[in-house]
């Protein structure tokens, strides 16, 4: 294994190269940003943390522990402690501090400015709103034996509960076919909640390009509990219901959505609408990325 150490501090580039040199396949990058602002990342008073805090010298102690550590994206440098968390376990809050000696960075996709807090894969078992939104437990999200070990079926971000002490710029949506993305929208995430910046009104750009012209009549996170980050232009009975995208999680009477296993993640094949019983794209999964201001 080789480490490779990047300067500036406001970037931080780990490299593992845990294949022979001509296996390039095999290599990863894990980048991580700064969380700006003076914003940082800590435990919840008097909750016991997944990953005890570990004295350190220096900002790269704690990327490179972090960087082999199984769940974390997220960690804190602060007068010499090294605080790493388990993305999925710990119960974090957000604090905003002026002193250069604590900071925050986030594990970003490789190159760019994204943040991943939510995944999930087709036909896995898990309700997708419920799981979003943090409702319940992780045994009332779908499998029991699953969410018990943490699957690759399912991924949360315990950041999504301090949606709004955070500052997020863009929320992105992204599904996913055979690896490519057949699904891509863009929103405005200033000032949002993590129910409210799903909506029309804060798209900035999509593959579809009637998304903000066509009529539309829904554009809810949930929609009568089974229909998730549901986005539709008409209700017009079975053989004529249109719309973008919906994400099931069980069957109902129309036969376009009978297509279980679920959750079903359905989408308009097309640059516009699709009208769903003439025929739709079925992506393998789902995920939800922020940018950081």
């Amino acid at each position: 294994m080789e480490i490779v150490k990047f300067q500036p501090v406001l970037k931080l580039i780990f490299i593992l190269l845990q294949c022979p040199f001509y296996m390039k396949a095999d290599c990863f990058v894990k980048q991580y940003e700064l969380l700006p602002r003076g914003y940082n990342i800590f435990m919840q008073a008097g909750v016991e943390p997944f990953y005890p805090p570990r004295n350190a010298t220096e900002r790269f102690e704690c990327y490179r522990f972090c960087a082999l550590t199984t769940f974390c994206h997220i960690w804190t440098f602060d007068n010499g402690n090294c605080h790493v968390f388990h993305s999925m376990k710990d119960k974090l809050r957000v604090e905003k501090l002026d002193s250069p000696s604590s900071t925050t960075y986030y594990e970003t996709e490789q190159g760019g400015k994204w943040f991943e807090v939510y995944f999930v894969k087709k036909g896995s078992g898990f309700f997708v709103s419920e799981s979003f939104l943090g409702d319940g437990n992780y045994e009332n999200w779908g499998p029991a034996e699953c969410t018990k070990v943490l699957c690759p079926d399912l991924f949360r971000s315990n950041l999504i509960d301090n949606w709004n002490d955070l500052p997020i710029n863009e929320v992105k949506l992204v599904a996913r076919e055979d690896s490519n993305a057949v699904v891509h929208i863009v929103f405005n995430g200033e000032g949002s909640t993590k129910t409210d910046w799903f909506s029309m009104s804060r798209v900035l750009g999509s593959y579809w390009a009637d998304l903000k012209t066509a009529p539309n009549n829904y554009f809810n996170i949930t929609y009568k509990d089974i229909r998730n980050f549901y986005i539709s232009s008409a209700h017009s009975g079975c053989e004529l219901d249109s719309g973008w995208l919906i994400v099931t999680s069980a069957s109902r009477g129309c036969l376009y959505e009978n297509n279980g296993p679920y959750p079903q993640i359905m989408y308009s094949t097309k640059t516009t609408y699709t009208i769903w019983d003439e025929g739709h794209g079925l992506a393998d999964d789902f995920s939800i990325f922020v940018s950081f201001k």
